[in-house]
């Protein structure tokens, strides 16, 4: 089973989306340079070609970032969520937050907490405001927390 240490639920981000960015920048760049030596060399037909393939490589990348954004905004939520519930759960249980790890990156009902060797079920009511926690014993003991 894995778990997730509260700096790893704090500090996760989205690499896909600053490479599709990046791919974007690359691309705005290349049909600026090709516009600017369409213009210098205007009865040269190659950059106007390639001027006009930069541009819809950036077009493609401009509506793969542009999903993207869209299908992740929600999940950046929840986890940013999770990182504050995180943090909450450490300061009122009182548990060293070097210790604490949860099953799951997102809150969700019936998640596990792990504190130190002991392993806790939090239930979550339904406007995900309050919570309970009961001790649970695994099953299969061997945990990967990711740092």
């Amino acid at each position: 089973m894995t778990f997730y240490s509260l700096d790893y639920l704090i500090h996760q981000n989205n690499l896909t989306n600053k490479v599709y960015l990046t791919l974007l920048v690359v691309a705005l760049v290349a049909v600026s340079v090709g516009l600017t030596a369409s213009f210098r060399h205007r009865f040269n037909m190659r950059y106007r070609d390639l001027t006009i393939i930069a541009f819809l490589t950036f077009l493609f990348f401009g509506g793969l970032t542009f999903t993207n954004l869209q299908n992740t905004q929600a999940q950046n939520l929840q986890q940013n969520e999770m990182a504050t519930f995180a943090k909450a759960y450490a300061s009122d249980q009182k548990v060293k937050k070097s210790t604490l790890a949860f099953n799951s990156t997102t809150m969700q009902d019936g998640m596990i907490a792990k504190e130190g060797k002991s392993f806790y079920q939090i239930t979550l009511s339904k406007d995900q405001k309050s919570y309970s926690r009961t001790q649970v014993y695994l099953i299969n003991n061997q945990v990967e927390v990711v740092k």
